[in-house]
């Protein structure tokens, strides 16, 4: 890079503002100035973030700044810990990690505690923070945003949803755009990777096993699977385009490990597939929505959205927005978190945007949706089955018998009526009933 004379006015993270012919420009200096890192865990995101700094240095340095990780706190500093070496000092001690000069802390512990207490032990100091961490933002998000600002300091979390497709900060500083009164998505690459999986032939465990292989699931996968994780983050999109705090727990979910290949089928011969959904709507304080698996028609735009790619549909007064891509492994996180730490080290002094007001939802429940019903080893005729759904008002807009089993499309309806039609079909026929939420191909 070539060198010109400026006068400075400021320099910092390796930009110089300058005065020339009665204009304020930017000059890149010659060298990229360090930006001392602290890493808040070194597991598979942490160490895919140490790499990632070291490999992708020549493009950081574009942006003026080349990152050193100067600190790692883990649980245990044992040995031959996958890029440790990318890391000047690892330690267990809270103490030692903070008193090392830091720039920038990057929180991939996971969890609510003791990564809470960390992170606002840096963020009182002023040091800004980056996290992926979902459930602290779904928990203390609010809280830490606002802690933040009284600092002067910034806390960013856009890996922590969606990790590949950079969308959050951007509605962020952006108030009239994000104006959103509901949104659905695919939230959880990992459970759309397994429904995949399963829909090409695989066992539940083995797309399970791959999803471990790749990255995409953790050793313990229960909160993919159960929807957990998917709960989380729609918790953090209805703060953050609702101003609605609502706590993970309450959100009603279902795991996909109520799926059965045969849905898949059936699915398929209905016209649509089945998808890891996650769905919210607001108005009033009042919040409508679920986690779970759910039926999607073909020409739904979250139909084509298999493997692990995410997905979210963000709609309000102008119209409904279209946000993909990919949702779920250590190096599309490590990219983000990066991201974040480049525009927070180049903003410079630019005071964070205050966060979002938020109140607490006065309830949070499933809405009327259209069903897809599974009935199986029922002691009657798909017919009567209909006809004694319709005695509860649920009526059916198609009946499939496939595999020893009906399949049953509702029109939409409330959960609660659903539910008194669904428990008359049990007590007639003694069947297995797994209700599915169905989407409509309106978004």
């Amino acid at each position: 890079m070539s060198c010109v004379a400026i006068i400075p006015v400021e320099v910092q993270f390796g930009m110089a503002i300058v005065v020339h012919q009665d204009a304020v420009i930017a000059d890149a200096v010659c060298a990229p100035a360090p930006v001392r890192v602290g890493l808040l865990g070194l597991g598979n995101v942490g160490s895919a973030v140490a790499r990632l700094s070291r490999d992708a240095a020549p493009a950081l340095a574009a942006r003026g700044f080349a990152p050193i990780i100067e600190a790692a706190l883990v649980r245990s500093a044992r040995p031959g810990r996958p890029a440790s070496d990318a890391v000047l000092d690892l330690t267990e001690h809270p103490d030692v990690f903070f008193s090392h000069q830091l720039d920038v802390v990057i929180e991939v512990l996971g969890g609510v505690e003791p990564a809470r207490t960390l992170v606002r032990r840096a963020l009182d100091r002023g040091i800004p923070v980056v996290t992926a961490n979902k459930s602290l933002v779904a928990a203390h998000g609010h809280e830490l945003a606002a802690f933040a600002r009284r600092r002067g300091t910034a806390f960013r979390y856009e890996a922590s949803v969606i990790a590949g497709v950079p969308f959050l900060g951007t509605f962020e500083r952006r108030p009239l755009v994000s104006r959103t009164d509901s949104l659905i998505g695919i939230l959880n690459g990992t459970s759309n990777f397994i429904l995949t999986q399963i829909a090409r032939g695989s066992s539940f465990a083995d797309a399970l096993g791959e999803a471990q292989r790749r990255g995409y699931a953790e050793p313990d996968p229960s909160m993919d699977v159960s929807g957990g994780d998917a709960a989380e983050k729609l918790a953090v999109l209805i703060r953050q385009f609702g101003g609605l705090i609502v706590p993970p727990r309450r959100i009603p979910r279902t795991g996909i490990d109520v799926v059965e290949p045969q849905d898949l089928d059936a699915a398929r011969e209905c016209g649509g597939v089945v998808r890891p959904v996650a769905s919210a709507a607001w108005s009033d304080a009042r919040v409508r929505a679920f986690v779970a698996p759910a039926f999607v028609p073909h020409d739904h735009p979250l139909a084509p959205v298999a493997g692990s790619t995410n997905a979210v549909l963000l709609s309000g007064p102008s119209g409904t927005q279209c946000y993909s891509g990919p949702g779920a492994g250590p190096d599309v996180t490590a990219a983000t978190l990066l991201d974040d730490v480049a525009e927070v080290v180049t903003e410079g002094r630019v005071r964070p945007p205050s966060p979002i007001a938020a109140t607490a939802a006065v309830t949070c429940d499933p809405p009327a949706t259209s069903w897809f019903v599974r009935v199986s080893d029922a002691r009657a005729e798909a017919a009567a089955i209909a006809d004694l759904l319709a005695a509860y008002g649920v009526l059916c807009s198609r009946v499939v018998t496939t595999a020893g089993r009906i399949y049953l499309r509702t029109f939409p309806i409330e959960p609660a009526r659903l539910h008194e039609g669904l428990a008359a079909v049990r007590a007639a026929t003694r069947a297995d009933v797994v209700p599915f939420h169905a989407l409509e191909v309106r978004c």
